[in-house]
């Protein structure tokens, strides 16, 4: 990925972690709907710190650090942030979304820059988010490959998705693409067609992120009566 990156993905599940209690009232208010919905405020608020500690560590600046060294405050969750702790990570809060405004400003410029170039089903490939890869066939030559997508959860709200890429000159993925959801993707233009690049989020946490690339001189999506037919074999057509 060139603008949407599994480090800048990660980074951003900081940036919607970090979100504070606006008053006491309403620090308490949360506090009693968990006691009323028997759930456990502290516990869950310890889970849910502890998932992303390895990546809040790891890009928390140096003077947040100092801050809950110096006991001035914490992170998890479960306490009320005193408002100068509070003003530290919400400038943290800031520089996360200032680069994540940097990375989808370059990225639709360039977008904009090369769109009438692009397929037309551009527009369905930019609201896959979400949508679930559960079936991958290429072509013995390489040059077709086709995606089966559970689409339920993506903007496209289909149950299934089909894409075809035909004219393929490039694939490339990190690992198996099977059960990964779609975060992010990018196009552009690529010799004759186009370059597909998309994030994906394998399941198995945020350190462990998946990448697609794939070059083709055209692409199709089609919706599930397509997809019960083409897939009903096994085979391509």
């Amino acid at each position: 990925m060139k603008y949407f990156t599994a480090e800048l993905y990660r980074k951003m599940q900081i940036r919607g972690f970090l979100v504070f209690h606006e008053s006491e009232e309403d620090y308490a208010a949360d506090r009693l709907w968990y006691v009323e919905n028997d759930r456990d405020y502290e516990a869950e608020s310890m889970a849910f710190y502890t998932y992303l500690e390895p990546i809040i560590t790891r890009y928390m600046p140096q003077e947040l650090q100092e801050a809950i060294q110096r006991g001035e405050g914490d992170l998890t969750g479960i306490d009320m942030p005193s408002p100068e702790f509070r003003r530290k990570a919400e400038a943290w809060k800031q520089e996360l979304q200032r680069e994540w405004d940097e990375a989808r400003d370059l990225y639709w410029a360039r977008y904009k820059e090369v769109e009438s170039e692009l397929p037309e089903e551009r527009s369905m490939i930019h609201r896959l988010h979400d949508a679930k890869i559960i079936a991958e066939t290429i072509s013995a030559d390489e040059k077709s490959i086709e995606l089966l997508l559970d689409g339920s959860g993506s903007m496209l709200g289909h149950d299934h998705l089909f894409l075809r890429f035909e004219g393929v000159t490039h694939y490339e993925s990190l690992s198996s693409l099977l059960d990964n959801n779609w975060l992010y993707e990018e196009l552009d233009v690529s010799g004759n067609g186009f370059e597909l690049r998309a994030l994906l989020y394998t399941g198995s946490g945020l350190q462990d992120m998946n990448e697609l690339i794939i070059s083709a001189s055209r692409v199709t999506v089609v919706t599930e009566h397509a997809v019960e037919s083409s897939f009903s074999d096994g085979q391509l057509d």
